[in-house]
């Protein structure tokens, strides 16, 4: 990115680990302005998957990371457990435990900026991608923590995922493996406890994901009196993020640096 924008400074990117209480390190990536004071607002991003990875450099598909640390934010990456590059174990440790396995490699980190005074942990926003929006969704059933989530790509019932998904069967036999576990560990299962405002953002061509997950998480919220919007963008695929139409990809960003901005503004 930086051969193609050269005369573009970009917010430097500051590696960490961080221990959780299991004694699993979480590999994470800190960005923010180089004059930003702490305790400002945070937010956090998790990659898709599961099996992906962040690594410590900018890139052109986010950069309403670049947008944010310019309005004075932080943004945290981490390769929760289950993302690739760390081993075998640290690979396949969220096989059948979605969710349960990773949700602390997230929220321990972000306890430890706020213990340390780095942000605020009144204004932390969370977003996520692919698997990154399934975990988004899970986390919003389990925590109060976030004042604004944005779930991208998602995935929240296993069960109609596993019958309409072009890689359902994939996910389902090698992801969950068992079939008992498909509800429990679906965000949808656990919709009641959402409480922070969510836009959902999602590709109306997404064959690995398809639209009808969005729809069925947007029912929910609305129906439960959660501020929630849905965009669908039409023709785009799983993949538009990365080359789809740009005035999508445009749209995309503005909308959840809007978003976050908006509900964790005081």
């Amino acid at each position: 990115m930086a051969r193609s924008l050269p005369e573009i400074a970009l917010h430097p990117v500051t590696e960490r680990e961080f221990s959780i209480s299991d004694g699993t390190v979480v590999h994470g990536m800190i960005t923010r302005a180089a004059d930003t004071p702490p305790g400002g607002p945070l937010l956090v991003d998790v990659h898709g998957g599961p099996h992906n990875a962040w690594a410590p450099h900018s890139d052109p598909v986010h950069l309403y990371h670049q947008e944010l640390a310019s309005l004075g934010w932080t943004i945290l990456t981490l390769n929760v457990r289950a993302s690739d590059g760390y081993g075998e174990a640290f690979y396949t440790a969220a096989v059948g435990a979605w969710g349960e396995t990773d949700e602390q490699d997230v929220l321990q980190p972000v306890a430890a900026l706020v213990d340390e005074g780095l942000v605020d942990q009144e204004r932390i926003a969370l977003t996520g991608y692919s698997y990154g929006g399934y975990l988004t969704c899970w986390l919003s059933t389990r925590t109060d923590l976030f004042a604004a989530v944005v779930p991208g790509g998602v995935l929240v019932d296993l069960t109609s995922m596993a019958g309409t998904s072009e890689e359902g069967h994939l996910i389902a036999d090698h992801e969950i493996g068992d079939p008992e576990r498909m509800t429990e560990l679906s965000p949808l299962s656990h919709a009641d406890a959402v409480r922070a405002p969510t836009l959902i953002l999602h590709g109306g061509a997404d064959d690995t994901c398809p639209v009808g997950q969005a729809e069925q998480w947007f029912h929910a919220l609305r129906t439960r009196d959660v501020p929630a919007q849905l965009v669908v963008y039409p023709g785009s695929s799983h993949l538009f993020l990365l080359d789809g139409r740009p005035s999508h990809r445009e749209d995309h960003s503005r909308r959840l640096v809007e978003w976050v901005t908006t509900h964790t503004n005081r």
